[in-house]
């Protein structure tokens, strides 16, 4: 899906950022193991609490609402693992070879523009076409099923910035047991949710396989095989049977009507305090964690670990 998410005015709060995007200033490259970006974290690098909410505000009168309509899971439900600026240019890193995410739904905006190439290629694995997207201009964004297998396209030339989301679908929040009022047709009832936790149950499985509770199911070989069945078995129907497109949601001469109904929208969601259950998804608090099949939390990641009273700061 492609949409405008910033524009207008807001072309200064993104221009604001200049300064901490040039380098060497927090750029990291190994906080993503098996398909690393150049990239800041929203939360553990430079950028101020007035940011996040900032950013917060408009995703949840936006981004959250989108997600909600097109994906049909509801908006409070929805946890950010990880939100980044990712940079890519013909002198450092100009792309990002084919893969999946680890999360249920991705986005990704555009910040800038005076660059050439870049893009997104989402390949059918199928029939092994693919589709190229490329936003039509700064503050539009790509919003995808995280498990289409993509790639970043190369930037030929300047420097590329994108603002990138994955993001997880919880029944319950994982820090503080809050319900999300997630329905079960949007999880346990639905192939793509339930083609994420199967993948998680055996990922959590193969890592706990040591642990020192020898009653635990991941200490059964025949336990997290099945979910990695079960998580292949539903990645192909999905290839086969749902095969992805792409939809431009809003032109570009409609942009800004489009951006002022959602914002008009979320003012009158103001008065209501900012849980999960009235519809405010966590984009911050509950990043750079793994949960298990049951959706409790698991892991948390290295990089968190160090900066835990950021991420607490953030509730």
């Amino acid at each position: 899906l492609d949409s405008p998410q910033f524009m207008g005015e807001e072309d200064a709060k993104l221009a604001k950022y200049d300064s901490i995007l040039e380098e060497p200033s927090g750029w990291t490259k190994d906080r993503h193991t098996s398909y690393p970006t150049t990239d800041l974290n929203v939360v553990t690098d430079p950028f101020t609490a007035e940011d996040r909410a900032w950013l917060a505000e408009k995703l949840n009168a936006r981004l959250s609402v989108l997600m909600e309509r097109t994906f049909g899971v509801f908006r409070g439900a929805v946890r950010a693992n990880d939100i980044f600026v990712v940079r890519y240019e013909p002198g450092g890193q100009p792309n990002l070879r084919r893969h999946t995410d680890s999360s249920f739904i991705s986005f990704n905006i555009i910040l800038n523009d005076g660059f050439e190439g870049g893009g997104t290629r989402f390949h059918s694995r199928p029939d092994g076409t693919h589709i190229d997207v490329k936003p039509p201009a700064v503050g539009y964004g790509i919003l995808s099923n995280a498990n289409i297998l993509h790639e970043g396209l190369a930037t030929t030339n300047g420097t590329r910035y994108i603002l990138v989301g994955f993001d997880d679908i919880d029944e319950r929040d994982p820090f503080t047991g809050e319900d999300t009022s997630l329905s079960v047709f949007s999880s346990w009832l639905n192939f793509s949710w339930m083609q994420i936790r199967f993948k998680e149950g055996w990922q959590d499985g193969r890592l706990r396989s040591d642990s020192s509770d020898r009653l635990a199911w991941h200490h059964s070989h025949y336990a997290v095989s099945v979910f990695n069945v079960l998580h292949k078995f539903m990645t192909a129907t999905i290839d086969i049977s749902a095969k992805f497109r792409i939809m431009t949601l809003v032109s570009p001469n409609n942009a800004g009507s489009y951006i002022a109904a959602m914002d008009r929208e979320a003012e009158k969601t103001k008065h209501l305090e900012a849980t999960r259950s009235n519809g405010f998804a966590s984009w911050f608090a509950g990043q750079q964690i793994d949960v298990d099949v049951f959706g409790n939390l698991n892991k948390i990641w290295d990089s968190r670990k160090g900066n835990e009273d950021k991420f607490r700061a953030e509730d």
